[in-house]
């Protein structure tokens, strides 16, 4: 399985799981954890659902930011030049994806907590694209990324990693 540039949806990348939503509802996303790239499954993103959580133009599924249950895991996303992975329909807010986590390794959930990453005062878009947690801590470290926290929470599975 290959993803491209931009947002798949699981009914055009033939995917489902079991118990999960409507294929035809789920977004496909493309994320990046320790230089791999696996794939971040977002229910009902396409859905009319008007209980989602919703960031600029993105549809996140069902709002889980004032459900203060259960951990989350961090997702990074590093809005800056040089990113390539996800874009609004019109191209603009392109971002890259870093998850904290993926299935079988420890702290793991399929909830996220969004923190953005922007820009710094050193940034230099030769460090893109960013591809895991240490690489975004670094990054921060070195004046080349700000983070931000949305204080937005959603569920999104990551479902698996591509070209596997």
């Amino acid at each position: 399985m290959t993803v491209s540039q931009g947002k798949k949806s699981a009914g055009a990348a033939g995917i489902a799981w079991a118990g999960g939503p409507p294929p035809d509802q789920v977004e496909l996303e493309p994320s990046y954890y320790n230089g791999e790239v696996y794939l971040l499954a977002i229910p009902s993103a396409k859905s009319g659902n008007p209980n989602q959580a919703v960031f600029a133009c993105f549809n996140l599924g069902p709002d889980l930011t004032d459900q203060k249950t259960g951990p989350s895991g961090t997702l990074y996303v590093i809005l800056a030049p040089g990113a390539t992975q996800v874009a609004c329909p019109d191209g603009s807010l392109r971002h890259d994806h870093v998850l904290s986590a993926v299935p079988g390794v420890d702290g793991y959930v399929p909830r996220w907590r969004i923190i953005l990453a922007v820009p710094g005062p050193a940034f230099d878009p030769a460090i893109m694209p960013v591809t895991s947690v240490a690489a975004v801590e670094a990054a921060v470290q070195a004046g080349q990324l700000e983070l931000l926290d949305t204080g937005i929470v959603f569920n999104a599975p990551v479902i698996g990693q591509v070209g596997r």
